[in-house]
């Protein structure tokens, strides 16, 4: 959150182009929301898969932005993680006021947060790499990359867990291997650039792929955490 108003102060020069963008680009499913409240009954399930989609679509664009550069993907990822709050907010506003849940409400408030998370790491991510100026590298697409695929398996597994356990797990074995392939990327990565004498550049990559390799953590954590729920269901 530390260099928002930096990034605000940049949004200003990008408008036109952001709204296009905002308008083709995330395409925000509001019907999530409407779908939420059925007949003065919560589904926290749907909350729950309208925050797992706002990961991926910040992912993507973080996949994009380390392949482009493009500054406006980096300002509508802000846009998203301010939105993605307000999910969450609705979220835990509705659990303070609904007597029966589905499953614990505990449980529904940290699988949240740790969504949530996710895409904390997602916009720290940008914000330093516009920071330190970093310039694509073949590591760190490989490494966004497979976070996008593994963003994608996490939203599969949210998506169905109020209906169908067998493929709800299954997606989540799938981001829990990919955390292992992100876990290797990283370490060769590292590896990668501390060959090089130049030690500023060494220190702003290496920030740059330790808040990457957080984000598969988190998202790795989530997952155990779905797999946790199920076993006490």
């Amino acid at each position: 959150m530390a260099h928002r108003q930096t990034h605000r102060a940049r949004l200003g020069h990008h408008d036109a182009c952001n709204h296009r963008l905002r308008r083709d680009i995330l395409s925000t499913d509001q019907s999530y929301s409407r779908r939420v409240v059925m007949k003065n009954k919560i589904n926290f399930f749907d909350m729950l898969k309208e925050q797992s989609s706002y990961v991926v679509k910040s992912m993507t664009l973080l996949n994009e932005y380390c392949t482009t550069s493009k500054e406006e993907l980096a300002d509508i990822i802000i846009l998203l993680e301010e939105e993605a709050d307000e999910v969450r907010r609705q979220l835990i506003s509705h659990l303070n006021k609904t007597y029966i849940t589905p499953i614990d409400r505990e449980d529904l408030f940290h699988l949240s947060r740790l969504l949530d998370e996710i895409i904390d790491y997602i916009k720290t991510s940008v914000d330093e790499i516009h920071l330190f100026k970093i310039m694509p590298n073949e590591d760190l697409i490989k490494i966004t990359s497979t976070l996008l695929e593994m963003t994608n398996h996490l939203f599969d597994a949210i998506s169905n867990m109020e209906r169908d356990e067998k493929a709800s797990t299954a997606a989540a074995y799938k981001v829990k291997h990919l955390e292992n392939v992100i876990d290797s990327l990283t370490k060769h990565a590292y590896a990668t650039i501390f060959e090089s004498d130049d030690y500023k550049m060494i220190f702003k990559y290496a920030e740059i792929y330790k808040h990457l390799n957080h984000t598969a953590d988190v998202a790795d954590s989530a997952m155990d955490f779905l797999l946790d729920i199920f076993a006490k269901m």
